[in-house]
């Protein structure tokens, strides 16, 4: 079985063929500032976590130069949580790449305030390839330079402290009459806000929405 979307091929022992990496993404080669790349893959589809730590594994035997670092988990709203952390622990000098579904980075959105992105990539799963996995490993800080091309449009905008306190108060079922009285603000505010997080985050509708904010408040998630 073959699924092209993620660019791995049925023969796991071939996944780094010549036929990949070609003209497909234009990087320059820099590794003198980065001296560590560290890959987070939080997926429920095991054959694309197979693919991607077969991947990792040949690029580790293939760039001496950089240390690689290399965790994978199940995609659920724990694992969000748990890359959170990581983030906020990452060294100056690693290149953090995590790769998960859209939901998931919709969720880390909410998590990850501005001053901890620093040198953190974010790809959504369907955007992965051995190409891309081989152009980071090849041009780390080129590849951090280019950040915004790998996520969805709007996805890890960070929010403002207003917007994270009207989440939390449509999570908790709050009408927007209800939350305009509380910040003092009126109820278009109100909804202007919620429209901008819904862009910041990549939900398309309000129930993505909700979704997201049930998720990211404390219930379960399917990867």
């Amino acid at each position: 079985m073959y699924d092209s979307r993620y660019g791995f091929g049925d023969k796991f022992g071939s996944v780094m063929d010549d036929g990949y990496g070609v003209g497909e993404y234009d990087f320059d080669y820099h590794s003198e500032d980065i001296s560590e790349i560290s890959f987070h893959i939080s997926s429920n589809n095991s054959y694309f976590l197979q693919g991607i730590r077969c991947s990792l594994i040949k690029l580790q035997q293939q760039h001496s130069h950089v240390a690689f670092e290399h965790s994978i988990s199940d995609g659920s709203a724990r694992s969000a949580l748990l890359i959170s952390e990581m983030i906020r622990e990452k060294k100056s000098r690693t290149l953090m790449v995590v790769i998960a579904s859209t939901a998931l980075l919709n969720i880390l959105s909410l998590s990850i305030e501005q001053r901890y992105r620093d040198r953190v990539v974010f790809i959504a799963t369907n955007e992965c390839s051995n190409a891309l996995l081989t152009q980071i490993a090849d041009s780390p800080n080129t590849t951090w330079a280019k950040r915004d091309k790998f996520i969805p449009k709007g996805t890890l905008a960070a929010l403002s402290n207003r917007e994270k306190r009207i989440c939390y108060y449509l999570f908790r079922g709050y009408t927007p009459k209800m939350i305009g009285a509380i910040l003092g603000i009126n109820i278009k505010t109100v909804s202007s806000h919620r429209v901008s997080v819904m862009k910041k985050i990549g939900c398309t509708n309000k129930i993505g929405l909700y979704k997201t904010l049930r998720v990211y408040y404390g219930t379960s998630v399917e990867g």
